[in-house]
């Protein structure tokens, strides 16, 4: 498929029903031999029951433990390698997951637009996108809305993972991979035994080290450095015949010093004007590098350090036939981070963030038995958490900016951000089976959230924390960051008295809110049985996401333009809402999916198609505002729709493939308040006041949304003796040329890549040794663009940061177990 022209994937994309039946009519003819082995069964719990893969009338992509670990997957930034329509990365100040282009922007207020379950429990933060796999039973995405089971934020997807459960076995293993290039060296170990007659216990721990991939030149390391430690303790035990009762915790810890970071993009916004790196060389500061060559260029010791706790406790107790099952999760989250985001060697934006999260949830169903003319499931859900997050720009005496604002020396802007929520839901599903072959499912969840929240925005003392009631450094903030505050509240002037001094027209910079809402989301689905190997599905759902609070816009609402350029007019007095940037509004999706799938072959292949088109309303999207913050915002409309294809196919006794394609089209149908990139002129008047403020981006493709994506995977292994057995794996993924920039900046738009693995090994009765090799194609791969804090509006350039991915690793691995 690396040869794949744009002609051809366009007429795969205008008929691409054709292509899976003519795919599906010459599998069966291929896979003729001698053996009749067919396929190992696949189970999947992503209707809250374990089914097969092939009878779950929905699109979902799944991979096995065994395969997780096998390709070396130690987060969901390597799981996405495995599948097509999805994607990972890290920001300057988040993490983002999407599916089928969509997800959630930088904003720790933000819900997750692709919904993470472990073991049943929600996993609500963006950071927590970054612990680390291991000992994992398989990893199931879940492609479109998944409200009406899920809940009410998984409105693009869902991730839901499986942890390894105890077995009643004695058993153990120890694995060690040691990565040549990098030094880097991760260890797993798990012991699982047996108590009693019926209960098991299973620990598992895993540790990483790791050098960096980038060099950072000022400081001469490489980075990111990364240390991570994880422990799962669990727990089953069946008290009797009816009750089996499962308990876990676990703990991650995962630490970077450093980032993937190097500046991609410098050019002047004005014809004749200088770079980024000429300005700095002029003010006799550290020069940079924009060459994409995996190095860097940053002043700063940066870090970031996070702790996951979590104990899950979950009951299942069969009873009349029914089974009935309740899931308590607790979860607690804390990080601190010290990014360099201004991205350069010169000490101009450092940033401090913490974050701190702790969430309880409830979950109790039933659910009927399977085969009865009716097979329904029904149950009530509860979700509690409490946020604090906050960050500072911190200007010590060596910072440049304090010698063009002297009068910031010492001191820093500080935001301090509190959020709480509550929710309930109740969810149920019914399939009534109206013959053999014909099974209509309806669907719905209730859901009703409120939340409340706070932001202030002070300027405090660096010597003891204590505010700094200075209206000329309040105002000084607010010019040179286009950050409201508090201490802004006169409008200096030298003329005058302080005392004669004119107040600013500004929305100040400490608020709070509360929000209460509520919403139904329906499901219907209409599955046809054509044979015991070919179903067809036809579903409509619907999905929502719950609004909130911006803790990350250094906007609340109106803004004195004044503190910028002191010649500007003053806002009028009776503007609007002055505190429309602080609240955010839900979101909401309609899906239709049309899917087929076959078992082909005798059980010797498999082919699932999925066409989807999906409307969203209210897309909740952040971008960033040109200094040092980002904005939420709502794409009144936005279009996603395409095909995916995937199935396996046992091509011979010994080697299977296992297949993923995806065709993507997205569109802002309506999108008339983004963000303008660098040197972007603004078209549009949001607020009335007869200046153009922001950008109209509707018609335009959205942030990560490549056309096309596909992964392949080659399996094969030869018996050699009666105890030795040669092993291998093949990964492929080509992803098409798309835009990564936040703004939609054209320089942002990055090339086709291909990924390519491979593991070759021997494995005998107790042990196994294998090399692993990942990106042999050495591709640079950009994650995520954005522009470099102060250089549009200090320094009139255009300048990107930008995320880089692992160049080609190769790592030596050794396994024993019994």
């Amino acid at each position: 498929m690396s040869s794949t022209t744009p002609n051809t994937r366009s007429a795969l994309a205008l008929n691409p029903l054709a292509a899976a039946i003519a795919l599906a009519l010459a599998l069966p003819a291929a896979a003729q031999d001698d053996d009749t082995r067919g396929l190992e069964e696949i189970v999947v719990t992503a209707q809250k029951r374990v089914e097969n893969l092939q009878e779950v009338p929905l699109s979902v992509a799944t991979i096995s433990g065994d395969k997780l670990e096998s390709a070396g997957v130690e987060n969901l930034g390597d799981l996405t390698a495995h599948m097509p329509n999805i994607h990972f990365t890290e920001t300057g100040l988040s993490t983002q997951v999407r599916v089928r282009g969509i997800g959630s922007d930088n904003s720790q207020g933000m819900e997750q637009s692709v919904g993470m379950y472990i073991d049943g429990i929600y996993y609500g933060r963006a950071q927590l996108f970054r612990i680390p796999m291991m000992d994992m039973e398989r990893a199931e995405l879940l492609r479109g809305p998944q409200s009406t089971l899920l809940g009410k934020n998984s409105i693009a997807g869902a991730l839901n993972l499986t942890t390894a459960r105890p077995q009643n076995d004695l058993a153990a293993k120890l694995s060690i991979g040691q990565e040549v290039e990098f030094n880097g060296t991760e260890i797993n170990a798990m012991a699982n035994t047996p108590v009693g007659q019926a209960a098991a216990v299973r620990l598992a721990v895993r540790r990483l080290t790791e050098d960096g991939y980038m060099t950072n030149t000022y400081l001469d390391t490489e980075q990111p450095e990364k240390e991570e430690n994880s422990v799962r303790l669990s727990g089953i035990w069946t008290a009797s015949e009816n009750l089996e009762l499962y308990a876990k915790a676990e703990q991650h810890t995962f630490e970077t010093t450093g980032r993937p970071i190097e500046i991609t993009y410098d050019v002047p916004l004005s014809d004749g004007g200088l770079t980024y790196n000429e300005y700095l060389h002029v003010l006799s500061l550290p020069g940079l590098d924009a060459a994409q060559n995996y190095e860097r260029q940053a002043d700063q010791e940066e870090y970031s350090d996070n702790e996951v706790n979590n104990f899950t406790f979950k009951v299942d107790y069969d009873w009349a036939e029914h089974t009935i099952t309740a899931v308590s999760g607790w979860l607690d989250f804390n990080y601190e981070e010290l990014c360099d985001c201004d991205f350069v060697a010169a000490e101009i934006v450092p940033v401090r963030l913490e974050e701190d999260y702790e969430q309880f949830s409830q979950e109790i169903r039933i659910a009927s038995p399977v085969g009865k003319r009716y097979e329904w499931i029904a149950g009530a859900y509860y979700q509690n958490y409490d946020q604090t997050f906050e960050d500072s720009i911190d200007l010590a005496e060596t910072n440049f900016l304090t010698s063009t604002y002297p009068v910031l020396k010492g001191t820093a802007m500080k935001r301090d951000f509190a959020q709480s929520s509550d929710a309930w839901a109740i969810f149920g599903r019914v399939t009534w089976n109206l013959n053999d072959a014909l099974h209509l499912t309806l669907g719905a969840r209730y859901t009703e959230e409120s939340k409340d929240a706070s932001k202030s925005m002070n300027v405090v003392s660096l010597d003891d924390g204590s505010i700094v009631n200075d209206p000329v450094i309040g105002i000084t903030y607010m010019g040179a960051f286009l950050a409201e505050n508090e201490q802004a509240t006169l409008l200096p002037n030298p003329d005058l008295p302080p005392s004669e001094w004119e107040p600013l027209r500004h929305s100040g910079h400490n608020v709070s809110g509360e929000r209460d809402e509520s919403a139904f989301t329906p499901l219907l689905n209409l599955e046809w049985d054509l044979s015991d190997d070919m179903m067809l599905y036809s579903s409509y759902t619907t999905g929502f996401k719950a609004g909130g609070f911006d803790p990350r816009s250094n906007r609340v609402g109106r803004f004195d333009n004044r503190a910028v350029n002191p010649n500007a007019a003053p806002p009028p007095e009776d503007e609007g809402d002055p505190l429309q940037n602080f609240e955010f509004e839900k979101e909401q999706a309609t899906a239709v999916e049309i899917g087929m799938k076959n078992t082909l072959g005798d059980g010797r292949a498999e082919l699932n198609v999925a066409l989807y088109h999906t409307d969203y309303d209210d897309l909740q999207i952040s971008q960033f505002d040109g200094g040092v913050g980002f904005n939420v915002g709502n794409a009144k409309k936005t279009l996603v729709q395409g095909i995916e294809i995937d199935g396996r196919w046992l091509i011979a006794e010994h080697l299977t493939a296992y297949y993923g394609f995806a065709w993507l089209d997205t569109e802002y149908k309506d999108f008339k308040n983004g963000n303008c990139y660098a040197g972007q002129t603004p078209d549009t008047d949001t607020d009335g006041d007869g200046f153009n403020e922001t950008c109209d981006y509707t018609g335009k493709r959205g942030v990560y949304t490549p056309e096309f994506t596909g992964n392949l995977t080659l399996d094969y292994y030869r018996p050699l003796t009666d105890k030795l057995t040669f092993v291998s794996a093949l990964d492929w993924q080509y992803v098409d040329g798309h835009q990564v920039h936040v703004n939609l900046d054209p320089a942002g738009e990055i090339d086709a890549y291909n990924l390519l693995a491979l593991r070759v090994g021997i494995e005998g009765e107790h042990w196994g040794l294998a090399v692993l090799g990942k990106n042999l194609l050495d591709e640079h791969i950009v994650s995520y663009s954005g522009n470099a804090p102060l250089s549009d509006s200090q320094f009139n350039t255009n300048t990107h940061y930008s995320f880089i991915r692992k160049p080609r690793t190769i790592t030596l691995e050794a396994t024993l177990h019994f």
